[in-house]
């Protein structure tokens, strides 16, 4: 038995459970929802395979079973999913309603091979955010130009992850500014079609890079910062929920949640200060 300050033996209190180790299919949902529109929910996917990418990080790796379920939920929920420049729309507006901006980030050819159909058969649509100088390169790996022209034709959207995919707050102001500069004026060039929405890579960004992204005329920006909820303030920096392994069922519909909100406002203030 554990000792308090002073010796005496403390109980140990039974350890909370929920019966058969999950909780109850409406548990997220059950919570109240605040009565000002703040529920906005951008989803920050990387990969859609039956294995890990190659050369990445397999947390970022979705089972496409998984992914179909996800979207599933999201129609079983009544979610229809936006692009940047109703979600751009909807947030300056502060009215958002059942809406959820599904978001790739790094434009692997898995993006097109693989989820693109599923999106399609579910009636969704997302946004490819892609390295411009690998799929306009046609780099192995990467969604070449070609593909990226048949998700535009599919009703997707693509936005730029800068030319090179570098830590931009690392960079020399001038070098930032070229990738992300560069990146908008290839790809518009090269898909005919305006490139509103900018990812930062690796969520590395500061003040300076940020500002970068607004001369460069993007509308808006997203970021690894983790929630489900964005202000108008927060339109150069998006929090996004990460997609995982594994984060289906009530997984899923927690990170929906006003729940995920709370916990994540409250890491955020430990993890985005300063």
């Amino acid at each position: 038995m554990p000792r308090n300050r002073k010796g005496i033996v403390a109980p140990v209190p039974p350890r909370f459970r929920f019966p058969h180790g999950v909780p109850p299919p409406n548990f997220a949902l059950s919570i109240p929802r605040p009565t000002h529109s703040a529920m906005n929910p951008i989803l920050m996917y990387h990969y859609v395979a039956h294995s890990p990418v190659p050369g990445t990080h397999p947390p970022l790796t979705v089972p496409p079973h998984e992914f179909d379920e996800q979207l599933a939920a999201l129609s079983a929920h009544g979610s229809v999913s936006v692009l940047s420049d109703e979600y751009s729309r909807r947030l300056q507006a502060g009215d958002h309603g059942n809406t959820v901006w599904i978001t790739f980030d790094d434009g692997r050819i898995d993006n097109l091979d693989v989820a693109l159909p599923r999106l399609v058969a579910a009636g969704h649509r997302a946004t490819f955010f892609v390295i411009a100088e690998k799929s306009l390169g046609n780099e192995p790996g990467f969604v070449p130009l070609s593909g990226l022209r048949e998700m535009l034709a599919a009703g997707m959207e693509i936005g730029s992850h800068t030319m090179t995919h570098p830590r931009l707050a690392r960079l020399p102001l001038e070098q930032a500014r070229r990738e992300i500069a560069d990146s908008r004026a290839r790809l518009e060039d090269a898909l005919q079609v305006p490139v509103r929405a900018f990812c930062h890579p690796f969520g590395n960004w500061n003040a300076a890079t940020v500002d970068l992204v607004r001369e460069a005329g993007y509308e808006l920006a997203t970021s690894t910062i983790r929630d489900n909820r964005n202000a108008r303030a927060d339109r150069w920096t998006l929090r996004r929920v990460m997609i995982q392994p594994g984060r289906t069922g009530w997984r899923f519909r927690y990170a929906l949640s006003p729940a995920y909100h709370l916990l994540h406002a409250f890491k955020n203030r430990r993890r985005w200060t300063g």
